[in-house]
């Protein structure tokens, strides 16, 4: 980060002499009981404004207001979906498919993958695949190549399931050789190892996870579900979800589709309904959570219209194939996840 000074008719001059891409400015105002700040991302070259954000909270110890204001933008410009991310993933979109580098087939992998589509994750294989052929040492594009035969896994979207799990610990093992310290990574090791009965294994290596990523909001989402649905307290689950979607309030839908897996275990159905609305429907396991909520809430034309949905569109997906391959192995969510399949009549 460069310091540019606060005179406003020196900023173009110091932006221009480092070459920036991008700029950041601020403007802060402050009394005695609350701080206003506004945020802006400018492209130097344009002068077009990118994004802005006003920020209005109240006034606490100093130094804690300025961790929370810089963990949220960090957040909101750099998450997986965040603005920096989304504006390298337009200019990729104007590129001629030979035209693409490594970078431009990663932004557009992830996008694909977040769609936890079937035809989003095999084009999502494919480009981090891509990209990794252009950039073998790209740590990041493995450990989301992991994710998404972790999706495969789960989702039903190829019957080998050892064979997404055999591929899942080697993008990871790649991804963790080339960055130790990279908390996508143990999270999805974490899982994982939870597929393979290590559940020892599983608790270290997600605790590590939230030793390099506690301000990540994307972190902080994956944790939140693997604490509810793999090992740990699903209330606080709840904490974690609500804690990254502070951080970074432009969260894509998968958040949502998080928070609603926790806030079915965790007894609250209608919310649940209200996050899968916000989450991906292009998902498996939206429909699925759909008709066990709609069911244990008495609806059951709402749960057999979308267990007829998931048979119709993902006849490999099930209830069982999510509790083996993501895996379900918290004895609440389990419990939870076998009533409302009974009551949905979907296994």
């Amino acid at each position: 980060m460069k310091l540019l000074g606060n005179r406003p008719e020196s900023f173009n001059d110091h932006v221009q002499a480092i070459g920036a891409t991008y700029a950041i400015t601020g403007q802060l105002r402050a009394d005695d009981h609350r701080v206003r700040l506004t945020i802006q991302l400018l492209e130097p070259r344009s002068g077009q404004l990118l994004w802005s954000e006003r920020y209005d909270r109240p006034m606490e110890d100093i130094l804690t207001l300025q961790d929370s204001l810089t963990e949220s933008v960090i957040n909101v410009l750099a998450g997986c979906y965040g603005t920096l991310a989304t504006l390298g993933r337009k200019a990729s979109r104007h590129k001629a498919p030979g035209n693409l580098q490594s970078y431009d087939c990663y932004l557009l992998a992830v996008e694909q993958h977040n769609r936890f589509s079937q035809e989003g994750n095999v084009e999502a294989i494919k480009l981090f695949k891509r990209s990794l052929e252009l950039e073998p040492t790209r740590a990041r594009a493995w450990s989301e190549l992991a994710y998404a035969y972790a999706v495969q896994a789960c989702s039903g979207f190829d019957s080998d399931l050892d064979t997404a799990l055999d591929n899942w610990g080697a993008a990871l093992e790649q991804a963790l050789r080339l960055d130790p310290t990279d908390p996508a990574a143990y999270t999805c090791l974490g899982d994982l190892r939870a597929c393979r009965g290590d559940m020892p294994g599983a608790a270290e290596a997600h605790a590590r996870a939230y030793q390099y990523g506690r301000n990540h909001a994307d972190t902080l989402a994956l944790l939140a579900g693997a604490k509810a649905l793999i090992t740990g307290d699903p209330e606080e689950a709840v904490s974690l979800i609500d804690r990254a979607l502070y951080l970074n309030p432009l969260g894509p839908p998968w958040y949502f589709g998080m928070r609603a897996r926790i806030l079915y275990v965790v007894g609250r159905d209608r919310e649940c309904l209200s996050a899968l609305d916000r989450s991906s429907q292009e998902s498996p396991s939206t429909l699925i959570f759909k008709a066990m909520a709609h069911a244990r809430l008495g609806e059951a034309m709402q749960a057999a219209d979308s267990a007829r949905r998931l048979k119709a569109e993902f006849p490999l997906s099930s209830v069982e194939r999510f509790v083996s391959g993501y895996p379900v192995t918290n004895p609440r969510a389990l419990d939870a996840m076998r009533d409302g399949a009974r009551l949905a009549m979907i296994d």
